[in-house]
């Protein structure tokens, strides 16, 4: 009878290993999706222009959001800023500008936390963002979101995140008015 050899089964082994490092850099892409919500976006009072100086990304894992398994992803920071847009929704006229914009409510956001994580039969998700407003002391937004999981896809957790971000933004545009107020910016 005839043992089985490494010679036999390298060719195969490598096949496999080289196929499972190709999955392990794929990265799925962080895609904002403002329908991905549980709350409606109705404009707030005293809402007036945004604009957002900078985005930085200071979670302590860079690697991807999920934190039960691996779910390797792009970087947040066009996914934030595409969520900040949305703010539009809430009566905010929204720009990006490095320099700080007269007239305009200038903020510098910071990514805290972003990850998914699985519960009963769905993938729930923890956003946290600090955001500053100049000359103002910073704020804290934390939101969490969930949905089920229908077919253990890694995009499922892109869309927990959604629901999350879609959270967090209902709650921070009243405190994002409240600067409007403070710095006697009027609504355009």
């Amino acid at each position: 009878m005839m043992k089985p050899s490494i010679h036999l089964f390298a060719p195969l082994l490598s096949c496999l290993l080289a196929v499972s490092a190709g999955a392990a850099e794929t990265k799925v892409a962080l895609n904002y999706e403002a329908a991905s919500s549980d709350v409606v976006a109705k404009p707030v009072a005293g809402a007036c222009a945004i604009n957002i100086v900078s985005i930085s990304d200071q979670r302590p894992t860079k690697d991807g959001i999920g934190a039960d398994m691996p779910v390797p992803t792009d970087s947040p920071e066009p996914f934030i800023s595409a969520s900040l847009d949305a703010l539009k929704e809430y009566g905010f006229t929204v720009s990006h500008s490095k320099t700080a914009v007269p007239q305009a409510v200038n903020l510098d956001v910071r990514l805290i936390r972003a990850y998914t994580w699985f519960g009963h039969m769905r993938i729930n998700a923890m956003v946290a963002l600090d955001v500053t407003a100049q000359g103002a002391a910073q704020e804290k937004f934390r939101a969490t979101g969930s949905k089920a999981n229908m077919w253990g896809a890694q995009s499922e957790h892109v869309t927990a995140l959604n629901y999350a971000t879609n959270t967090m933004l209902a709650s921070m545009a009243p405190a994002l008015a409240a600067h409007c107020g403070k710095a006697g910016i009027a609504a355009r």
